[in-house]
């Protein structure tokens, strides 16, 4: 009779790490789980969603810097709902709001109360961790928080003035997708450096 088959834990502690950007309390480990190409974000799975769901991807790529720790330790779906609400969000001066949170956990979860069109998106992809996403996030130096924080509270960068927008004369769901996908690859290729 076979045993079963335990899992390695997802955390060890305490391990104390030379660079002060990675992980405050805990070290992650088995982290590279979705340091696979573009953090787990598939061009099969991206298909499955709407034109307008991608462009806000694509328009919040270009609207918020996700540090490569965070991106890290997210799941495929809460990375794109990030940059997704993020557009969305500062599109409509949210980032200009005195009462926007300026707390890393209070401003995760304002961002995450803007799930519209995501619950069948985020099950396209893989969960690489069971551990709810605050509590993964928690682990993280306050630096890497705050760079987050920063960037979602800067200027709103508008297609055009800012920035092209290779759909400006189509709807090709094809190119958002091309883009989305190249761009976490990138990312997810200096994250593996990051944590070598």
């Amino acid at each position: 009779m076979l045993g079963k088959i335990i899992q390695p834990p997802l955390f060890k502690t305490p391990k104390v790490s030379n660079d002060s950007r990675l992980f405050a309390k805990t070290e992650l480990i088995n982290f590279d789980r979705n340091l696979a190409d573009a953090f787990g974000v598939t061009k099969t799975g991206l298909k499955k969603t709407s034109y307008g769901i991608l462009e806000n991807i694509f328009y919040g790529m270009r609207n918020i810097k996700i540090p490569l720790e965070m991106l890290s330790v997210e799941n495929p779906g809460e990375i794109l709902l990030n940059y997704s609400a993020t557009n969305y969000l500062k599109m409509r001066g949210a980032h200009l709001d005195p009462n926007i949170p300026d707390d890393f956990s209070e401003l995760v979860k304002y961002i995450n109360s803007h799930k519209k069109g995501f619950a069948d998106l985020a099950h396209e992809f893989k969960e690489y961790f069971d551990i709810k996403q605050m509590e993964r996030l928690e682990l993280l130096e306050q630096s890497v928080k705050d760079d987050f924080v920063k960037s979602f509270l800067a200027s709103y960068k508008s297609p055009f003035n800012d920035f092209g927008d290779p759909n400006y004369y189509g709807r090709d769901k094809g190119v958002y997708i091309n883009i989305i996908c190249n761009e976490l690859k990138r990312s997810s290729d200096e994250a593996k450096k990051l944590f070598a």
